[in-house]
């Protein structure tokens, strides 16, 4: 009987051990087998090397700076007339903007749109019935204006 106890026991312990080694492979190999957390989904808004009017741009000279804005526009509402020294790249949250401008003929930019402002005087509104949300980058330097309006 003290024997067999003795067998049951080593047993017992056997496969414990076997279990035991088993829920560790187990375990080791599910986090081996974890799917990896998914990446980023990249979209290039845009890559433009002229604004919207066709004109090259060129960086300011100085120390750098850069300038994001969120621009809301309510419906009726206006951007008055104004250029920029490095015009800004801007992308179209909601809504759309009419853009009015010396240079090119009037164009409407909608959600998900994106382009380099243009290098002539120009205008935007906002002839529908929804906000237009945007934003804006303007790639500029210090001491060097956002924007300028007529004099």
């Amino acid at each position: 009987m003290i024997v067999v106890t003795r067998l049951r026991t080593a047993a017992i312990r056997r496969t414990a051990l076997a279990t035991a080694t088993l829920f560790a492979l187990a375990g080791g190999a599910s986090a081996q087998d974890k799917p990896a957390a998914p990446g980023p989904i990249v979209k290039t808004l845009l890559q433009a090397t002229t604004t919207a009017d066709g004109k090259a741009f060129a960086y300011p000279d100085g120390k750098p700076l850069v300038t994001a804005r969120l621009v809301e526009l309510p419906p009726g509402g206006e951007i008055i007339r104004h250029r920029h020294a490095v015009p800004p790249f801007v992308y179209i949250l909601e809504g759309e903007l009419t853009i009015a401008s010396d240079s090119m003929p009037t164009q409407v930019y909608k959600a998900g749109d994106s382009y380099i402002e243009q290098a002539a005087w120009h205008s935007g509104r906002n002839l529908g019935d929804t906000p237009v949300r945007l934003l804006s980058v303007y790639p500029g330097a210090e001491g060097v204006a956002l924007s300028e309006r007529p004099q």
